[in-house]
């Protein structure tokens, strides 16, 4: 173990942005699910609670230029790589301060500022799409990463399998996230995943892959670094099985009831929250005073957040149109139905 005076300052702001943004994600979360069971939120949505370290291990390794894509579960993973609470919030409030406008909510949020191409309501459908970033960073000849999160159902999907292939096949930047919270959602592993070792199966794509402790915020963070470090050398794509657990039922309206309440309790047991701030303490990165501050700042910022959102406009219902394509021209006449 490394000694506390051996950190450097890097590391030392490293683990304390980690800290902030995990505190960020839980505050994030357990209001959403607040709000909406107070009527205050539209649509629907699916919780990310106790899968903070590994949204949050994986994207503090990657740039902001790198590219990410997600799932129906994905505000942590977004809040991870960097998008605005404010934004995030007025998103899922519905209003046109959002990110999209009020256009994408909890299951598309995306931020194409932060190169996140989207939350995706289908299962493994943002698999593909993170292939297709990937070849167009070799296109381009850049040493971005595009990285794929997906949870336990996208596994055994036909877009997961073409994408491995092919990512193996052209060598492609590319890191798989396996979101493994042992669920497909109420699924359990052993009734829908035909293949018991997943790094076997992901190896036998031509590419390393390794089993990362989810819940440890500092195991997924140097393992993404090295997929990363591989990738920006052209050496192709990578594999992360990292375990986890959601602490709420698959969507909001599940209360999660089916699930052997011993099994829940034993994994809340392993918030990975608590379990950084203690590593923190215990390494002298900061102290009890400094980490109270970090966490009422972030509660003041999202409940200043929610405010806003709440009084910010719904968008107009002409607004339906814009923003539909990425060229406003062309959109425009393909809109009013010209051809060329």
């Amino acid at each position: 173990m490394v000694a506390a005076t051996e950190l450097d300052v890097r590391t030392r702001a490293l683990w304390l942005d980690m800290y902030r943004r995990m505190v960020r994600i839980r505050n994030f979360e357990e209001s959403a699910y607040e709000l909406y069971t107070r009527g205050k939120l539209p649509g629907f949505m699916h919780l990310s609670v106790g899968q903070e370290a590994t949204a949050v291990g994986v994207c503090c390794a990657l740039r902001e230029d790198d590219y990410i894509t997600t799932t129906h579960r994905g505000h942590g993973d977004i809040i991870a790589k960097g998008v605005q609470v404010e934004l995030a919030i007025a998103e899922l409030f519905g209003k046109a301060t959002g990110i999209c406008r009020a256009k994408g909510g909890s299951l598309h949020i995306a931020d194409l500022r932060k190169n996140i191409l989207g939350a995706n309501g289908i299962v493994a459908a943002g698999i593909p799409i993170s292939a297709g970033a990937a070849f167009s960073i070799k296109y381009r000849h850049t040493d971005q990463v595009a990285v794929a999160f997906f949870g336990d159902g996208a596994l055994p999907s036909g877009p997961t399998h073409e994408s491995m292939n092919i990512a193996a096949l052209w060598r492609l930047p590319l890191l798989f996230v396996r979101q493994d919270n042992r669920y497909a959602e109420s699924t359990p592993q052993r009734d829908y995943q035909g293949i018991p070792d997943v790094i076997a199966w992901a190896e036998s794509y031509g590419m390393p892959a390794r089993t990362v402790d989810g819940n440890n915020v500092l195991e997924v963070y140097e393992a993404t670094e090295k997929a990363v470090a591989r990738a920006r050398k052209g050496e192709g794509p990578s594999f992360i099985e990292s375990v986890t657990y959601r602490w709420y039922g698959h969507n909001i309206g599940d209360p999660g009831t089916w699930r052997p309440a011993e099994e829940v309790e034993a994994w809340k047991a392993k918030d990975p929250i608590p379990r950084f701030k203690k590593v923190i303490l215990e390494r002298g990165v900061a102290n009890e005073a400094d980490l109270g501050v970090i966490e009422s700042e972030e509660k003041e910022k999202l409940r200043k957040a929610i405010e806003a959102a709440e009084a910010a406009p719904k968008p107009e219902l002409g607004s339906a149109l814009e923003d539909v394509y990425i060229d406003p021209v062309l959109g425009s006449r393909a809109i009013q139905g010209e051809r060329q």
